[in-house]
């Protein structure tokens, strides 16, 4: 009997000590949780604003500096505006589909969409999904016309290839060649209409220029990829199994331009060819005013930004918006390239 009780006595105490522990453990924690909340008070992080509506905007899957460029624009211009707007699919440890950003972003619930557009019948189908469920989608850059968005922000994609199609001829003035032609290739990152369109308007272009340039050809490849290193490897392979290298290169993606710049520079074939590009990168710019890009165009993104949330608000008030707002394009050559360096 006694040993029975002496192992009760331990027993009770070895709970009660255990109690004692896991109470001081509780009271220290209690204690450093205080002081860490006191710690980001101190400092201001308890501060957050809240927003009448969360906007998701949703990129092309590849590397685009022009996308992110916008996404700052319609990130700051929300602020401003009561909007609060989510770069969905950024710093994500695992790559989506264009069409799972969406389906994420419906399901989110989120007060509207800003899209760049691929004019694809499954984006049209996720866009009846949002519109069925409430939310307004917007697209930007490319469009979804046969969709049900709300409305289309863009720049006039016939206006610049006719603006191509001159930088051509601008630039065909000072090459001479052996045996008198002129090659030009036009590189596209895809087959999206929009780029459809500048390619026609830059073959009608040229082809309105009469005899003078009768002695030039046009051609066009597809450099389609979702990572910019894989756009790199595509450019250097196309150039490698080329029989003749063009005289002029016109990219219609800033993705492609970077990749083809660095391409030429590795080739050291810098002054061999002329580049004709898309976006204002700094390297561009810097290439441009060392005269290794001939001229580049790009979009004056803070307008289409401004242009874009606006949208989504009137329709989000009143519930009607008009279905196009046009965004102007900028030309950029060594005339000008200072002033843009500048304000970089």
């Amino acid at each position: 009997m006694k040993t029975h009780a002496d192992r009760n006595k331990i027993l009770m105490a070895i709970m009660a000590t255990a109690t004692v522990l896991l109470l001081l453990a509780t009271v220290v924690g209690l204690v450093f949780f205080s002081h860490r909340v006191d710690s980001y008070n101190g400092v201001g992080i308890e501060d957050y604003n809240e927003y009448s509506n969360l906007y998701a905007f949703i990129a092309d899957e590849d590397d685009s500096a022009l996308s992110d460029t916008l996404y700052g624009e319609l990130a700051a211009y929300g602020m401003e505006n009561d909007c609060y707007i989510e770069n969905i699919g950024a710093n994500l440890v695992t790559r989506y589909s264009k069409q799972e950003l969406l389906e994420i972003a419906i399901n989110s619930g989120v007060s509207g969409i800003i899209l760049v557009g691929d004019g694809t019948e499954e984006t049209d189908n996720l866009i009846a999904e949002a519109t069925d469920r409430g939310i307004p989608v917007v697209t930007v850059f490319a469009d979804n016309p046969s969709s049900e968005r709300k409305c289309f922000v863009g720049v006039s994609n016939y206006n610049i290839g006719v603006e191509y199609g001159n930088m051509i001829m601008s630039a065909a003035d000072g090459i001479t060649t052996d045996d008198g032609k002129i090659s030009a290739l036009v590189l596209m990152d895809s087959e999206y209409s929009s780029e459809n369109v500048m390619l026609t308007a830059i073959q009608e272009t040229l082809g309105d220029a009469g005899e003078q340039f009768g002695n030039m050809s046009v051609s066009s490849k597809v450099i389609e990829s979702t990572l910019a290193f894989n756009v790199e490897e595509n450019v250097r392979n196309m150039f490698r199994d080329l029989d003749d290298f063009p005289d002029i290169i016109i990219c219609l993606s800033d993705i492609n331009t970077r990749a083809v710049y660095q391409s030429i520079v590795d080739r050291n074939k810098v002054g061999e060819t002329t580049i004709i590009g898309y976006f204002d990168s700094d390297t561009v710019l810097r290439a441009i005013e060392r005269g290794a890009v001939y001229a580049t165009i790009t979009v004056d993104t803070k307008q289409m930004a401004t242009r874009s949330v606006d949208a989504l608000n009137e329709y989000i008030s009143s519930g009607n918006v008009s279905e196009y707002f046009s965004a102007d394009y900028i030309l950029i050559n060594k005339d000008n390239v200072s002033d843009y360096l500048q304000e970089d």
